[in-house]
């Protein structure tokens, strides 16, 4: 993306991803490969170009993305778009029929990790309760298809706001791909998150 570093793009994605934790220059280090001074750095430009915003505790400034702001909610869906795109593209083919039917879905898991000896494919989806039967009809062909099993987390729009603190659903956020509803998470993780 045009004015973003690598890092800084890095720093955006793990600031979304990871909402329920406060980070800062320091210990956001761990996350991506960076210095403590790097961080610094980079945290401070983003936040002069208010896609993110600190908030002082202590000695430190803990950082949150600026989803309240329009130009940082279309650039961090552009960047969520562009990574499924690079990261997840046999994902994206693989349920595509889905995605006209659903809000939001999240592949995740061992899948991602260890392609090869993964014995299964996790999928969040959230989709209105009217459309379940052909949420599962589709789900139901894929399975045909698929060598590995699907195991399907569903959610309606309303249960994902409510269980954004269950570590299943914090994890399918955090270390998955979103291969679709990408406005509609970043809403959904806007109305839990401001500083």
């Amino acid at each position: 993306m045009k004015g973003l570093s690598d890092k800084e793009i890095e720093i955006l994605l793990v600031l979304f991803r990871d909402f329920s934790t406060d980070y800062n220059a320091n210990n956001i280090t761990k996350e991506i490969r960076i210095t403590p001074a790097g961080a610094f750095k980079a945290m401070k430009n983003l936040e002069k170009k208010g896609l993110i915003t600190g908030k002082k505790m202590g000695k430190a400034v803990f950082y949150k993305v600026n989803l309240k702001d329009y130009y940082t909610f279309r650039t961090m869906e552009t960047l969520l778009i562009n990574e499924s795109r690079e990261k997840a593209s046999r994902w994206l083919k693989e349920f595509k029929d889905l995605f006209n039917h659903v809000e939001i879905a999240i592949i995740f898991g061992s899948i991602l990790r260890y392609p090869k000896k993964a014995n299964d494919i996790d999928l969040l989806v959230a989709f209105r309760k009217e459309k379940n039967n052909l949420v599962n009809k589709i789900i139901d062909e894929r399975r045909v298809l698929s060598i590995k099993a699907i195991h399907l987390i569903k959610q309606t729009p309303e249960d994902l706001n409510k269980n954004l603190k269950n570590k299943v659903i914090l994890s399918a956020i955090k270390n998955g791909y979103i291969l679709c509803g990408y406005d509609k998470l970043l809403e959904v993780v806007k109305s839990v998150t401001s500083i």
